[in-house]
């Protein structure tokens, strides 16, 4: 929750280095949270005074690592998002939390008159006001070195609002062109209105586009198209799947209905990708394995 929603105001004000710290205490807990409970399941696996003193040995070092972040935070992190924080980027975080979710709390709800601003809307300069709130250390750390703001403007002209960010037209061409995956939307009068470029499962030219869909089949599968679409534009289904094989590729094949905020029926989205390589996949791969 720190790391998605409260890190990016203040890095967007200079301030990475608190961020920085803070993340790598947190991904340090992760690592020896995860280690303890490994432990834990290998109760059998040893004597049990053996077990116990390694018990002791790990959780002792567990707790004093969660209690100086907790003291981190309490007094040095908390005041200082108390310090710069308005209620308009409060209000923005508050509309997010529930993306993430809440671990045996139930938080009440809470709202402000302000506009909620989002990072990359807020003004980086940092007032007298805001400097003198901060906690003693961040101020003792400032002094004599210049914060550099981050003046980056997200939104840039002619870019394309998707709601969850902006691309220009010649970004998300290429966004579609990388992705692992085939894309076709059929509108909904049926029509073929795009598919992605890039390298394709099954090909398709310009000359499809406005095509009514069914005509875009075999004669003998259109009863199944027209079943899928009626399906969708009535709600009664959310997708049709199916998947073959194509010499060395594994095609998987997924339909999707799509509706506006309304409800209203606005199309089908057709999504096709070899899935051979991803059924080979095994065990974990975490680390970067290039080798030059």
């Amino acid at each position: 929750r720190e790391e998605m929603f409260t890190f990016p105001y203040i890095e967007r004000r200079g301030l990475t280095a608190i961020a920085t710290v803070l993340w790598t205490k947190h991904d340090e807990i992760r690592f020896m949270t995860k280690r303890f409970a490994e432990l834990l399941r290998r109760r059998n696996e040893m004597l049990w005074e053996e077990f116990a003193e390694k018990v002791k040995e790990k959780a002792g070092e567990l707790s004093f690592a969660l209690s100086d972040m907790v003291f981190r935070e309490n007094n040095i992190y908390y005041p200082t998002l108390n310090a710069l924080l308005t209620d308009g980027e409060w209000k923005a975080i508050r509309q997010q939390e529930d993306e993430i979710g809440y671990y045996k709390v139930s938080p009440p709800e809470w709202d402000s008159d302000t506009e909620a601003l989002h990072p990359w809307e807020i003004e980086s300069e940092l007032s007298v006001e805001q400097l003198l709130g901060l906690p003693k250390e961040v101020q003792q750390v400032l002094k004599g070195q210049p914060l550099e703001f981050d003046k980056t403007m997200l939104k840039r002209e002619g870019d394309i609002d998707l709601g969850t960010g902006f691309v220009s037209v010649n970004e998300l061409k290429a966004i579609f062109e990388v992705l692992p995956v085939d894309i076709t939307f059929i509108d909904k009068d049926d029509r073929v209105r795009f598919f992605s470029p890039g390298e394709r499962i099954f090909a398709r030219t310009p000359s499809i586009l406005g095509r009514p869909v069914q005509l875009c089949h075999p004669p003998k599968s259109v009863h199944i198209v027209n079943k899928i679409l009626k399906a969708f534009k009535e709600g009664r289904k959310s997708e049709a799947t199916f998947w073959l094989k194509m010499g060395p590729k594994y095609v998987y094949i997924k339909y999707m209905p799509l509706f506006d905020g309304e409800g209203n029926y606005m199309g089908t989205l057709e999504m096709t990708m070899d899935i051979a390589g991803y059924k080979r996949i095994e065990g974990e791969k975490m680390l970067l394995d290039w080798r030059d």
